[in-house]
């Protein structure tokens, strides 16, 4: 193909441009510029993965506070399982508390009877049958859990006596207990009646 003059002048020029073009401008600045196009492509993409993280957390929220919810529900159930079984050991341990205290007067009135004073072979012979009884009433309540509370010369303990008198005592230290009016019992740990004292005071 054959150019015209003019053609020829032309396409000179524009070598003769681009040649000045690149002299001009640094090489690290048309770097830089490619940079730049290729930095402003990875923020639109940085912003797309953003947006799409942001609809996940959405999306997970409900999901989120549904898990709770059964978190709780299985905490809670947990809790009344535990309890429950609280309750079932100390009914089957307590079972027969009530049995025992309806005894407690029977006992009470052996040892009355056993505090009275002896006074023929007969009433001795009465008496020792009284110590058998009682004796054995004591071992039936000791099979059963229960146990005498010890009052006579210990501190005054309102969690196992019950004081209903005092009295002026310089032989034994403040709040002991001197007299003892009615046993108290204990029952696997637990106080089922407690012991009706005289205690000392100081004058």
């Amino acid at each position: 193909m054959e150019y015209t003059e003019e053609q020829q002048n032309n396409a000179q020029v524009e070598a003769i441009d681009a040649d000045l073009f690149e002299e001009s401008v640094p090489a690290e600045t048309l770097e830089n510029s490619q940079d730049l196009s290729g930095q402003a492509v990875s923020e639109t993409e940085h912003a797309e993965v953003l947006a799409e993280l942001e609809l996940l957390k959405a999306q997970l929220e409900p999901l989120k506070l549904r898990n709770d919810q059964l978190m709780r529900v299985a905490a809670d159930f947990e809790n009344y399982k535990r309890r429950q079984e609280r309750e079932r050991e100390e009914t089957t341990k307590y079972a027969g508390q009530q049995v025992i205290i309806n005894l407690l007067p029977v006992l009470d009135n052996f040892e009355r009877a056993l505090q009275s004073e002896i006074k023929s072979e007969e009433t001795e012979l009465f008496a020792k049958g009284i110590h058998m009884i009682h004796k054995q009433l004591l071992d039936l309540l000791g099979k059963s859990g229960a146990t005498i509370i010890e009052a006579m010369g210990e501190k005054f303990n309102p969690e196992f006596h019950e004081a209903i008198m005092s009295e002026e005592n310089e032989e034994v230290p403040d709040e002991t207990v001197i007299g003892e009016f009615q046993k108290g019992y204990i029952m696997n740990g637990r106080v089922i009646r407690p012991t009706v004292v005289k205690v000392s005071k100081a004058s």
